[in-house]
């Protein structure tokens, strides 16, 4: 991933049904994003990319994953909480 805009407010992950249940196990990646926060502070929004019929579902689930990453401090260094789209 490059980041070569220096006015960028938001960093949007496009994410799976699937790749939901590893999300939290992403440790690292959470940690470089909070590097990378440090020098130009973002909005994280994940971009849900769902069919339609499960798109409930799975939004429950994210919201579920992304819930325990708060409570685990993984995200403590946003000054906002994600979005979801």
């Amino acid at each position: 991933m490059a980041i070569t805009s220096p006015s960028f407010s938001e960093l949007v992950l496009d994410i799976r049904e699937d790749d939901i249940v590893y999300l939290p196990s992403e440790t690292g990646f959470f940690e470089t994003l909070r590097k990378v926060n440090k020098f130009k502070p973002f909005k994280l929004v994940f971009l849900l990319e769902v069919p339609h019929p499960s798109r409930a579902e799975a939004r429950r689930k994210l919201v579920e994953a992304l819930d325990w990453m708060m409570e685990e401090g993984l995200l403590d260094f946003l000054d906002s909480p994600p979005t979801i789209r």
